[in-house]
């Protein structure tokens, strides 16, 4: 159900100061919304980005698992609960959240590189070898990100060698 004013012109206020990187102004916005209308997912998906930037794991954490309850089969907020989860918690949590996507999604980019990612931080540097082989199989143009992310920067002086 799409939000009706005046929480639609709150939302959309919220969208432009975080545009803005006004983060904490935006979420004071959304803070306005009818309670009801605060767990609309697009006011969940607004408020992931918020504490992503703000780095507020916990709080991001909380939203992502919710939105990924919400639409289990949105590849995106299976990314985010794992990301989240890694500040959160652990990259071994993490990386259980994203084995379990990819059994559903075996073929999805996203999940295959950054579970090289993780593997990477784990040191185990065969295994993330293994994924980014079969990240670039699918989708080419994510050698690029690998080139330039700094999890597999620990990794990248053995991955080279094969």
């Amino acid at each position: 159900m799409p939000l009706e004013s005046p929480d639609k012109e709150i939302f959309s206020a919220a969208v432009g100061y975080a545009e803005l990187g006004m983060l904490h102004e935006a979420n004071a916005e959304l803070e306005k919304l009818e309670p009801f209308n605060r767990t609309a997912p697009e006011v969940l998906a607004l408020r992931v980005g918020i504490y992503q930037a703000l780095k507020k794991w916990e709080l991001m954490l909380e939203v992502a698992q919710r939105l990924n309850e919400f639409a289990p089969n949105d590849v995106q907020w299976m990314i985010s609960f794992a990301y989240a989860t890694r500040r959160a918690v652990s990259i071994e949590a993490a990386k259980e959240i994203l084995l379990d996507a990819q059994t559903r999604f075996p073929n999805e980019p996203v999940i295959l590189f950054n579970l090289a990612c993780y593997y990477c931080q784990l040191n185990d540097v065969q295994t993330a070898k293994d994924y980014l082989k079969k990240t670039f199989a699918i989708d080419p143009t994510w050698r690029l990100e690998a080139l330039e992310d700094e999890d597999l920067k620990t990794c990248w002086d053995l991955l080279g060698h094969d």
